[in-house]
């Protein structure tokens, strides 16, 4: 399954034209998108409905005659960004080289990134080396906030984390820009900045090229300024262009591994340098592995399986506060359903930022070319389900959260790899607290989660704490442990009032110990804060049958 992480990486071959696209001409294309939609990807019908997106469809459609080409191409970009699948998007990236039927995309000489204190100026070329390590106050008509939020329509993301990592690109392009009130001309930006205190601006010009796309993210682009101190390269910056990096640091008796994309690099294959990594392991003393993901925007999921198989048999890092798997808002596509393997079959503790994909989502694309423009669109087909197919969440999250401020990278500081090293004095939480459960300290146990949860470190870790409370008093119910089952899914509720699965689980346990006027109580609570979700579709069945005197 070849991934995108923002651009496709295969250039489009559009057919040239002399001439621009009529407004008819348009609207045939739009409409032969909108029947290409419904009659081979209704699957795409996921986050929106059919109903609503046809509107869409026909406001742009009445809209054409009175725009110009590129006000009907970023129509287009927003009409397929409605369905927030990230992979399914307008293709846009060969426009940056060639025109289609006159139309050509260009960029600004700068990359942009979001970090937890603002937008930065993260490289630019040379001669606008003055901007490098800015921090981006004003793009063009707009404050660096609202131009973010101009450009987000724009955007295939799947969570927050998709669009904070995809927006700068957007911030980038010239056209987009234009398109979206930002600026008034497609030619030059004028954006300013505060550098050592004090505000300054500079007046960027467009150029047409693709000279800065990077298979890691991690390179330095020749004739451009990075915004680095000199000094030591933190690990995930090490050999850039590499795939893969691995290095023993000896003082913590600790692997680090980047995994930056999933693809094969020539000869070097992802199994051989993953057998390499376990053989490494066996024959060093080496006490802790951290697997860096941060960068994976994905590749070809078939190549995970070694990796994965690797660590299960590496018993000596299989285990609770030995692997360490590092995370962030560029980890898509494959490099999500390696996660997810990680998740399921070892004794993984993710670190960082969540993911940029849902847990289970759609994947694969087919091309589908417009027959007058010759615009391609990937649109997504295939549905990978990794995990439980009740499992909605929009991301995966880390146990430990750590983002990057400026001044981290600016000074080669990587956080992520300080909390790793001082993770022994913690422990994981899930087993503290089912100590606590089986000694019968419920009470302890929730003002420990309450604490717990209220450290920035762990904020968000509130979706997983509940899932591994909510699996561990159906494990007691398994085990036909009704009275404990119950105290534990309690703690679920004192933890999370306002989830409604946690209600509905509660409400379960007392169904089961045959207490039904409780049950039908806990089951009520839960289709109150769920509606016409799932859950409550569940508890008015759940009710139905005790009142009709099931059990």
């Amino acid at each position: 399954m070849i991934k995108q992480i923002i651009f496709s990486i295969t250039l489009c071959l559009f057919l040239l034209s002399g001439r621009a696209q009529t407004a008819s001409e348009w609207q045939i294309d739009l409409r032969y998108l909108q029947q290409t939609v419904h009659s081979k990807y209704s699957n795409l019908f996921y986050n929106i409905t059919a109903a609503d997106w046809d509107k869409a469809v026909d406001v742009l459609h009445a809209q054409i005659p009175k725009l110009e080409k590129e006000q009907v191409l970023a129509g287009f970009v927003r009409l397929v960004a409605l369905f927030h699948i990230g992979h399914t998007q307008m293709n846009t990236f060969g426009l940056h080289q060639q025109s289609a039927n006159g139309i050509s995309l260009h960029r600004y000489p700068f990359q942009l990134y979001l970090f937890n204190d603002g937008l930065y100026f993260l490289q630019a070329e040379n001669k606008y080396a003055n901007a490098v390590s800015g921090k981006v106050t004003r793009i063009g008509n707009m404050k660096a906030e609202a131009a973010l939020e101009a450009v987000r329509p724009l955007v295939s993301y799947e969570n927050e984390q998709g669009y904070r990592s995809n927006a700068v690109y957007y911030l980038a392009t010239p056209e987009w820009l234009l398109t979206q009130g930002i600026t008034n001309s497609a030619e030059e930006v004028s954006i300013s900045y505060i550098k050592n205190g004090k505000e300054e601006t500079t007046v960027f010009k467009a150029v047409n090229d693709n000279a800065h796309f990077s298979m890691t993210g991690l390179e330095t682009i020749p004739g451009w300024t990075d915004a680095k101190m000199a000094g030591n390269t933190p690990l995930w910056q090490k050999e850039p262009s590499s795939f893969r990096y691995m290095e023993y640091l000896p003082q913590n008796k600790t692997l680090y591994v980047r995994h930056s994309v999933t693809l094969n690099e020539g000869d070097k294959t992802i199994a051989s340098f993953f057998n390499d990594m376990v053989d490494f392991i066996d024959k060093n003393d080496v006490e802790k592995l951290i697997l860096d993901l941060r960068t994976n925007g994905g590749g070809n999921n078939t190549l995970n399986k070694p990796i994965v198989t690797g660590i299960i048999k590496s018993r000596k890092i299989n285990q609770k506060g030995k692997f360490f798997c590092i995370i962030g808002r560029r980890t898509f596509s494959a490099a999500q359903n390696l996660v997810n393997e990680l998740e399921k079959n070892t004794e993984v503790i993710f670190v960082g930022e969540p993911t940029s994909e849902n847990v289970n989502f759609y994947g694969d694309t087919r091309t589908e070319t417009l027959p007058k423009s010759k615009l391609q669109a990937n649109l997504s087909w295939l549905w990978w389900q990794n995990m439980d197919p009740r499992d909605k969440r929009k991301a995966t999250a880390p146990a430990l959260a750590v983002d990057m401020s400026f001044a981290d990278f600016y000074n080669n500081t990587d956080p992520v790899m300080n909390v790793i090293n001082a993770y022994d004095k913690q422990g994981p939480i899930d087993d503290k607290l089912r100590s606590l459960a089986e000694q019968g300290k419920f009470d302890e146990a929730v003002s420990m989660a309450n604490e717990y949860l209220k450290d920035p470190l762990h904020r968000y870790f509130k979706n997983e704490l509940e899932a591994k409370i909510n699996a561990y008093g159906y494990s007691l119910i398994n085990q036909n442990k009704f009275d404990n089952a119950n105290m534990v899914l309690k703690m679920n509720i004192q933890l999370f009032p306002e989830s409604a699965n946690a209600y509905d689980s509660y409400a379960e346990s007392f169904m089961l110990m045959g207490k039904k006027e409780d049950a039908i109580k806990y089951f009520e609570i839960a289709i109150a804060k769920d509606k016409d979700g799932a859950t409550a579709d569940n508890s008015k069945k759940q009710i139905e049958k005790l009142r009709s005197g099931g059990n």
